[in-house]
């Protein structure tokens, strides 16, 4: 339990010496209370005192987990109302020696975390037997898709085309965009 929890704090310890560079101020709210639902930093441009909240998930395989749980029929509850914000997804490797960052907008995260949930759920031929949780592929984040199951695979499935028409990779322009 505990190397989760330092793995998400360095996430949001990277995301915030990110935007501390390019000079905004930044405040992670998990110091203030542990695990603040929905939101892990507040980021504000100290010249216009414009702010956004910013959700960050860490991980380091190529499918990062999202921290929702579907129903079995692929509804999510209060998505829409629990992304209140960008979210950065932040990719390093088991040494924390590289880092790459994500942004994607609420309305982005939103509609990839519904499509790849209904294409997991509702599309694989299977059946499922406990609620799924819901991860991201890096693969997904860099606007490229998932290939369709071989002929022969025991669990067949579709191809899944990303909602994201390029990389997000650090598009930071779709938070500071939102301070300027």
């Amino acid at each position: 339990m505990k190397k989760i929890i330092d793995l998400g704090l360095i996430g949001e310890t990277a995301v915030s010496l990110e935007l501390m560079k390019m000079g905004y101020d930044v405040i992670n709210l998990n110091t203030l209370r542990h695990n603040y639902q929905n939101i892990d930093l507040l980021c504000i441009n100290p010249q216009t005192g414009k702010s956004v909240t910013i959700q960050v998930k860490t991980g380091s395989t190529k499918n990062l987990m999202t921290g929702f749980v579907s129903e079995l029929d692929g509804t999510i509850p209060n998505l829409e109302e629990k992304v209140v914000g960008p979210w950065v997804f932040v990719k390093t490797d088991k040494n924390f020696k590289t880092m790459n960052f994500y942004v994607l907008t609420k309305e982005e995260i939103v509609e990839l975390i519904k499509t790849s949930n209904n294409w997991y759920v509702n599309e694989w031929n299977r059946q499922l037997k406990s609620k799924p949780m819901i991860g991201i592929e890096v693969d997904w984040l860099e606007g490229n898709s998932s290939a369709a199951s071989k002929p022969n695979a025991k669990i067949q499935h579709p191809e899944y085309k990303s909602t994201l028409s390029e990389t997000s990779r650090d598009k930071w322009e779709k938070i500071t965009d939102l301070l300027d």
